[in-house]
């Protein structure tokens, strides 16, 4: 009986032991984030993060700017693979990056589609590929000039295929106010979004320490953690608009770690350029 009670008190006191050790753990691991988030200035009192997935449905309709979105996708040996996200600008073009556009450069048009009008990229409606014009001065190496814009080869013109506006040259970037990201989920095919607040250039470059963020691109923090690993090509709305694209980041995934976007509000004289040098018309809209 004295054995029985002194290798019981001997187990509890281990329990005991244990649970002291991850409280010490876990408090110092909150210590740490606390001072983490306190260094980079970050506040987080704008916006509460949203479900990644359910926020963009409303009684089966998509939300107003989940409707722009659509999907690069590649058709090839009977599998169908996404390539990037993109955004409809108008009725027949649509918006992503250059190294989105860089990816498939060496592909056949007749293996590239764009699907649209669902929230699942494989359930979408595809459409053929026209032209892809990337920016001329995208480089890799910077990141700079990370746009692309791709014509298809019908209209859009269902219920869930609607042109959204594109930061003109006057738009205002403000600091810490809020945004959002469309994205396409990797493991279930579906749209979701991530809430992020837009930050200031100097602290952006502070932060992802890369002395080639620069005047063609716009930075932003995720609110929530979220699995982001397939953005890459979607756009960055702001009260409607499209102010950014998505172009690089270090963890996406993280929360109050940097992301950088292209900024659209550089890219309107851009726009004009390509319609005069290709004699096209590409009818997007600019919002300040």
């Amino acid at each position: 009986m004295q054995c029985f009670s002194l290798t019981t008190l001997l187990v509890v006191s281990l329990t005991n032991l244990i649970l002291l050790i991850v409280m010490i753990l876990e408090s110092r691991k909150k210590c740490l984030n606390e001072d983490v988030i306190s260094d980079t200035g970050f506040r987080f009192g704008a916006l509460k993060g949203l479900d990644k997935s359910s926020a963009v449905m409303q009684r089966g309709v998509l939300r107003d700017e989940a409707r722009s979105m659509a999907a690069l996708i590649l058709l090839k040996g009977g599998m169908t693979s996404l390539i990037c996200g993109t955004v409809i600008i108008s009725k027949t073009w649509v918006l992503t990056t250059a190294h989105c556009c860089e990816l498939v450069r060496s592909l056949s048009f007749e293996n590239l589609k764009i699907t649209s009008n669902s929230e699942n990229w494989k359930r979408g409606k595809k459409r053929s590929i026209e032209n892809l014009v990337r920016h001329i001065n995208y480089t890799a190496k910077s990141s700079a000039f990370n746009v692309c814009l791709i014509k298809v080869g019908s209209p859009f013109k269902e219920v869930n295929e609607q042109p959204m506006p594109i930061a003109s040259s006057e738009y205002r970037y403000i600091t810490d106010t809020s945004a959002s990201t469309l994205g396409w989920s990797s493991t279930k095919s579906s749209l979701y979004t991530i809430d992020v607040n837009l930050i200031s250039f100097q602290r952006c470059r502070t932060l992802v320490k890369a002395d080639h963020v620069d005047e063609t691109m716009v930075c932003a923090y995720n609110i929530d953690t979220a699995d982001c690993r397939f953005d890459s090509g979607g756009p960055l709305i702001q009260s409607n608009i499209v102010i950014g694209m998505v172009s690089f980041e270090t963890n996406c995934a993280k929360r109050a770690t940097a992301r950088v976007f292209t900024r659209m509000s550089f890219f309107q004289r851009w726009f004009q350029d390509v319609e005069k040098q290709n004699d096209v018309r590409i009818g997007a809209s600019f919002k300040p």
